[in-house]
């Protein structure tokens, strides 16, 4: 029961959100002094404390100041201190609904809960929230291409190869520098070793190694795999 209600303490924080949205804004001074005992807990590493404090500040100040810092230290706990994904999911989706509106702060949100969908085997979860997450990207290449490739890999994990393919053509193609496309090329071949299509991953791996724009370590990976690639 405990651990439920640990679950469903997020969700009844952003209702309470909800339920507060036509309060007005609590005085500078009382918003200060709420954060400042969680803050310096967290700070000390008195995890305990700061996670009811947090907790606290988000139940009684609806409009808060600092929502965001007392969601992401509530994170930070349950990732790095209790180690409960379960937890820390449940945290992103709340902070995710109440920061819906904002751009900047929801693309990390988006981002960071379908890397623990997928790390959480929840792949078609992961699908949609990065699918989502397309809607908070602003339209820069770097965060489109992070997005298309993850899925990418989700649908190749799944044997999905075409879906994977018109992602990775799709990441290729908004690259906004050449170790970014090279590292979207790469994962093209890795897709056609998987496909067993081993002319094709040769001529793609053969291109990155040639033409030396990708970084260090896709370099080094992409001459492993070609080896393995000559060997079959």
């Amino acid at each position: 029961m405990r651990r439920l209600a640990a679950r469903l303490l997020p969700v009844l924080l952003a209702l309470a959100l909800a339920a507060g949205a036509g309060c007005s804004g609590p005085s500078h001074s009382a918003d200060e002094a709420a954060v400042a005992p969680p803050r310096e807990a967290y700070e000390q590493g008195y995890y305990e404390a700061a996670r009811t404090g947090y907790e606290d500040y988000l139940r009684q100040y609806p409009k808060g100041a600092h929502r965001l810092e007392a969601w992401q230290r509530l994170l930070e706990i349950a990732l790095n201190v209790q180690g409960d994904l379960d937890a820390a999911i449940a945290h992103l989706e709340a902070m995710s609904l109440e920061f819906s509106d904002e751009t900047e702060a929801n693309w990390p949100l988006m981002s960071r809960l379908a890397r623990l969908y997928e790390q959480r085997g929840r792949w078609n979860k992961s699908l949609e929230t990065w699918e989502k997450s397309l809607s908070y990207a602003d339209q820069d290449p770097a965060k489109l291409v992070e997005a298309n490739l993850s899925m990418a890999r989700i649908y190749r994990a799944k044997r999905e190869y075409g879906v994977a393919l018109e992602l990775l053509a799709r990441s290729e193609a908004l690259a906004p520098d050449d170790e970014t496309r090279a590292h979207c090329q790469y994962e093209v071949a890795q897709t056609y070793s998987f496909m067993q299509s081993w002319g094709q991953a040769k001529e793609v791996l053969e291109i990155i190694v040639a033409n030396r724009k990708a970084s260090k370590e896709i370099h080094t990976l992409a001459v492993f795999l070609l080896a393995d690639v000559y060997e079959q």
